[in-house]
């Protein structure tokens, strides 16, 4: 077996192919803003620079937008107390006293409605013959027994 003693175009090419991604490299890091390939002067003198400048973007407040402002308080409907009738004098026989109704509206819940008239929520379910309390509908009437 003969050894080469010349070496062949192989090596240059295998060289060149090694030293393009290094080369490429070093660019890029100089097109990045605040890195530097030049050694710190803190890390040679063995000191540190207790003074950098800092650099940062101006305090702003704007105003939140539309959907982030604080939602406002809706009045909930409560119901108007119906005068009771009027007894006759003929007939001094006790009428009984009509309950209260609600009508359900847009995003109302059984608990709410029954905090809202200070009464039990399975008061109402029962009341009402309610199956299942998470199913109230839009117009629904419930009646509202007085405790």
């Amino acid at each position: 077996m003969q050894r080469r003693t010349n070496p062949g175009p192989e090596r240059y090419i295998l060289g060149v192919a090694l030293l393009i991604p290094l080369a490429l490299i070093v660019v890029v890091l100089a097109q990045v803003p605040g890195v530097s390939l030049a050694a710190p002067n803190s890390a040679l003198a063995g000191q540190h620079d207790s003074q950098q400048l800092v650099k940062r973007p101006l305090a702003s407040n704007p105003a939140p937008p539309p959907t982030l402002a604080p939602p406002t308080a809706t009045p909930r409907p409560t119901a108007t107390p119906v005068p009771a009738p009027q007894q006759q004098l003929a007939a001094p026989a006790a009428t009984p006293a009509r309950g209260r109704t609600y009508v359900v509206q847009k995003g109302d819940e059984l608990k709410y409605i029954a905090a809202d008239y200070g009464v039990s929520i399975w008061t109402i379910i029962q009341t009402n013959n309610i199956p299942n309390p998470d199913s109230l509908h839009v117009g629904q009437e419930l009646k509202i027994p007085d405790n």
